[in-house]
């Protein structure tokens, strides 16, 4: 794992076992709370370039099968942005005063503690600092994970929407898109 106080980067176990773009995750005993906002797949050794394989083969399950070695010389890594962290019983949004762990586990968040960590919007500015597409699709991603999470959805999504407008006033197509994507 990397970790910083703003973002964490960590690998998966197994090849294509990453959490879902948007998910909200719990890392470390004194937990810090990110939202994946990126997904990859690569070698484990950046001097191995991959070579194309399967020409004859009908789908990927078919080249895993006739290689089996790729398992083990490839991995699957994600990054996500820190938008919070435990202090105690309490969920605070912010940032922690000190990253999580290098070896730190990493795990997705039940629906209650997710309905709980989003019920406090003040970490919406941290995932409004990430200022790209993958960026605004990974927290239009978790705010529908979140609305989905609560016992009052359409609730959640004006409040959100409201602080959406609020934080973009000044950038009124990034609001627009983002509400878009968000009621989609």
């Amino acid at each position: 794992m990397v970790s910083h106080t703003q973002r964490i980067e960590a690998q998966c176990y197994r090849l294509h076992a990453a959490p879902p773009l948007g998910a909200l995750l719990r890392v470390g005993e004194s937990p810090v709370y990110a939202v994946v906002r990126e997904i990859w797949h690569e070698p484990l050794d950046p001097t191995r370039p991959l070579a194309p394989r399967g020409e004859t083969l009908e789908s990927e399950d078919e080249i895993y099968a006739a290689n089996p070695q790729l398992s083990a010389m490839l991995t699957t890594r994600f990054a996500a942005v820190v938008v919070g962290y435990g202090d105690g019983t309490d969920l605070r949004p912010g940032l922690p005063d000190q990253p999580p762990g290098l070896h730190s586990f990493v795990s997705l968040c039940d629906l209650g503690e997710l309905a709980r960590f989003a019920s406090d919007l003040r970490w919406l500015r941290l995932m409004l600092a990430d200022r790209t597409p993958v960026g605004d699709t990974a927290l239009s991603l978790f705010l529908r994970r979140a609305a989905d999470s609560v016992d009052d959805r359409r609730g959640f999504l004006k409040r959100a929407g409201q602080a959406l407008v609020a934080e973009l006033f000044s950038e009124p197509l990034r609001m627009q898109a983002l509400l878009r994507e968000v009621l989609a």
